[in-house]
């Protein structure tokens, strides 16, 4: 009798915890011990490595050129009478556009939602003031996880539907495009 209560002692707790036994085990929220550290869920940080670069060229060039030239002559006698009428008019115009764009930076964006497909939308933004000059750099599309390297980072030319903006404000920013006498000028001619 006084090992059977012994054995109950003993053994009671455990007979009690296998009857009310909780796993730890979630799921949800369950992240192996030997998996990568990549980014996927909404709210997980990536960096996102800027290379772009933009050109463009387009040059036009048009010439016209009209002519009338009526001429009269009448001879009398010794007398000669000419008369001439002549207009002329030329015209030529040319052109050159070139412009170009080149951004190397590092942003940092936010998954925010992961689409039906897999693939994650990102958006984030930057922006840096030095010298009374502001800058901001702001990005948005979609990413596949595959394109994800190990130290979560991905080129922007993996993000597709891709808009980056760059804005700069202050003294350069406002130099940047014409004068008042160029506007004056092109809305009188």
């Amino acid at each position: 009798m006084k090992v059977i209560v012994f054995l109950i002692i003993l053994c009671g707790p455990t007979f009690i915890g296998i009857a009310n036994g909780v796993t730890l085990f979630d799921e949800s929220t369950y992240e192996s011990l030997i998996s990568d550290d990549h980014a996927r869920k909404v709210g997980d940080i990536i960096t996102i490595l800027i290379f772009e670069s933009a050109s463009a060229t387009a040059n036009a060039d048009s010439e016209s050129e009209k002519s009338i030239d009526l001429g009269l002559s009448t001879n009398k006698d010794s007398n000669q009478h000419r008369f001439g009428i002549g207009v002329n008019n030329d015209y030529a115009s040319g052109g050159a556009i070139n412009r170009g764009g080149r951004l190397v930076a590092n942003v940092s964006v936010t998954i925010e939602k992961i689409l039906p497909n897999g693939e994650m939308h990102i958006e984030g933004s930057q922006e840096l003031e030095f010298n009374d000059e502001k800058q901001m750099i702001k990005i948005s599309g979609r990413i596949r996880p595959e394109d994800i390297s190990a130290d979560n980072t991905i080129l922007s030319t993996r993000i597709a539907d891709a808009k980056i903006d760059y804005i700069g404000d202050g003294v350069l920013g406002a130099s940047d495009g014409p004068g008042i006498f160029t506007h004056i000028f092109n809305f009188l001619f």
